[in-house]
C-alpha cells in the first residue's frame, strides 16, 4: 500500500487491526518504522514552549489559543479508584499518565474550557491516546490537578487542564504529547518528559 502524509509528518510504526477496526480491546499488530522515533522526535516543541493551538469555540469561530506543556507525570491504577471514568477492560488494568497543559484565552469573550479532548499522548508503540476526564467534575485525582472544572475563563485569564490516558501495552511509554488542531489534519506535539 501506499500512503501520502502531509508535509512535516513523520511515521512513527505501522498498525494493523485484526477486525479492520482500530479497536483497544481487538487483536493489533504495530511494527516500528527504521528511525521513527528519532525521525518523529526532530519537529517537536520542548515543554514549556508556547506553542499556538486552533480551538474550535463553536460561536465564536477557531481561536488560536497559545498553549504550553506543564507536565506528564505516570500515575498509579489506584489514583483512579471510584473515578466516574468510561474504561474498558484492558484501560482498567493499563497504566495511567496525567498530562497537564496550560492555555490561555485570547478571544473577545468568556471561554467554556474543556479542551482535554483534544490531547493526545504518543508512545514509543505508535498509539495516540485520547485524554479521559471523569464525569464527576469536582473529582480530585491526586498527581493531576485542574483548575478549570466546568468553568469559561474570561479574555486574558490562563488555565490548566490535566487529562488522564491510559497506556494498555506493556513495556510502551509516551514519547510526545499532541493537540489535535480544529481544520486541520495532525497534531501539535511537544516532547514529553516523564515525572
Amino acid at each position: 500500500m501506499t500512503y501520502a502524509l502531509p508535509e512535516g509528518v513523520g511515521v512513527l510504526s505501522l498498525t494493523h487491526n485484526a477486525d479492520g477496526y482500530l479497536d483497544e480491546g481487538g487483536a493489533v499488530a504495530t511494527w516500528p518504522v527504521e528511525g521513527g522515533i528519532e525521525a518523529a522526535s526532530a519537529g517537536l516543541a520542548e515543554p514549556g514552549d508556547l506553542v499556538r493551538v486552533r480551538w474550535d469555540a463553536r460561536e465564536d469561530g477557531v481561536l488560536e489559543l497559545p498553549a504550553t506543556l506543564v507536565s506528564v507525570r505516570r500515575g498509579s491504577a489506584a489514583d483512579l479508584a471510584g473515578l466516574d471514568l468510561d474504561l474498558n477492560e484492558k484501560e482498567r488494568r493499563g497504566v495511567p499518565y496525567y498530562v497537564s497543559v496550560a492555555y490561555t484565552n485570547t478571544g473577545p469573550k468568556d471561554l467554556y474550557t474543556n479542551q482535554a479532548d483534544r490531547v493526545r499522548l504518543l508512545t514509543e508503540g505508535g498509539r495516540q491516546i485520547q485524554g479521559k476526564t471523569p464525569f464527576v467534575l469536582d473529582a480530585k485525582i491526586p498527581g493531576c490537578p485542574s483548575d478549570w472544572v466546568a468553568r469559561t475563563i474570561p479574555p486574558g485569564d490562563s488555565v490548566t487542564e490535566c487529562s488522564i490516558h491510559l497506556v494498555t501495552d506493556d513495556g510502551d511509554k509516551p514519547f510526545a504529547v499532541g493537540f489535535a488542531e480544529a481544520g486541520r489534519p495532525g497534531l501539535v506535539a511537544w516532547r514529553a518528559p516523564l515525572r
